[in-house]
C-alpha cells in the first residue's frame, strides 16, 4: 500500500462510474490513478477525483497506473471554482505543470508551490497575472533553468544598472559588452523585481509591482524553456 499526497491536474471519464486521473504526486512526480466507482453519488473517492483535488491518497500501483483505495480531500479549492478570473488562471497552472511533470521526477518544493498558488487564487480576488507570473519564473528557476541575474554574461561584471535580458542565453548583458543589442532592454528596477520574485514567498508577491513588460519577458522566457506556448487556457483568457 502506497500513500501519498496528490492534485488532480485532469479527469478523464473511464468506463460507467471510472476516472483516469492524471495527478501531480508529492514524492512521485506525475502520474495517473484509477479512481473506481468515483462517479456514483455515495462513492468515498467522489471528491478526491475533481479536478484541483488535493487529498491524501491510499493507492496501490498496478502495471502503468495506480489504482485509488481509499482518499482523505484536503483542499477543493472551492472558492476558486466560483470566480471566473482565478478558474481560468487556475486551469492554466495544472494545465502547464500536467506538462513540465515527468514521472518518477519529483520536486517537493513544485508540488507545494502549485498548492499554494492555487490556495491564494481561492481567497483572492486580484493579483492573478502577477501571482502567475511568480509561480513562472520560480518553475522554470527550480526546473533548472533560473536566469542569471547578477552579471553580465560576457565581462563577468556585477550589473547594477540597465541591461538587456536575453532568453536564448538565460541571462542579462550589460549596455557596454559587444553583445549589445541582443537582447530585450530591462530596467534595473525590473531586474531587481525579478529578483525579489525568486526570493519572496508567494503570500509576499502582492507588495511587489511587475508591469506588463514584465509579465511577459517572465512567460516568453518560460516558453523558450520548456517549448510550448500553446496553452488552451491562456487562448479562453486572451493574454
Amino acid at each position: 500500500m502506497i500513500v501519498d499526497e496528490i492534485l488532480v491536474l485532469k479527469e478523464i471519464k473511464y468506463k460507467e462510474n471510472d476516472k483516469i486521473l492524471h495527478a501531480l504526486s508529492k514524492t512521485r512526480g506525475k502520474i495517473q490513478l484509477l479512481s473506481k466507482g468515483c462517479k456514483k453519488n455515495n462513492s468515498h473517492l467522489i471528491n478526491a477525483s475533481q479536478l484541483f483535488a488535493y487529498s491524501k491518497c491510499s493507492m496501490v500501483k498496478s502495471k502503468d497506473m495506480y489504482i485509488i483505495t481509499s482518499a482523505e480531500l484536503i483542499d477543493s479549492f472551492y472558492n476558486l471554482k466560483n470566480n471566473i478570473d482565478a478558474f481560468f488562471y487556475g486551469n492554466y497552472i495544472l494545465e502547464l505543470i500536467n506538462y513540465v511533470a515527468q514521472e518518477n521526477e519529483c520536486d517537493y518544493r513544485i508540488f507545494d508551490m502549485t498548492v499554494a498558488v492555487l490556495s491564494w487564487f481561492s481567497v483572492t480576488t486580484k493579483d492573478f497575472e502577477k501571482l502567475t507570473a511568480a509561480y513562472e519564473l520560480k518553475l522554470i528557476s527550480m526546473l533548472g533553468y533560473k536566469p542569471n541575474l547578477k552579471r553580465c554574461l560576457s565581462r563577468g561584471k556585477e550589473i547594477k544598472s540597465d541591461s538587456e535580458f536575453s532568453i536564448k542565453e538565460g541571462g542579462l548583458f550589460c549596455h557596454k559588452c559587444v553583445n549589445y543589442g541582443r537582447g530585450i532592454n530591462v530596467s534595473y528596477g525590473e531586474i531587481l523585481t525579478m529578483e525579489r520574485i525568486l526570493k519572496s514567498k508567494l503570500e509576499n508577491i502582492g507588495s511587489v509591482e511587475v508591469n506588463t513588460k514584465l509579465l511577459q519577458l517572465i512567460r516568453n522566457f518560460l516558453f523558450y524553456y520548456i517549448g510550448k506556448n500553446d496553452f488552451t487556457t491562456l487562448k479562453l483568457l486572451k493574454i
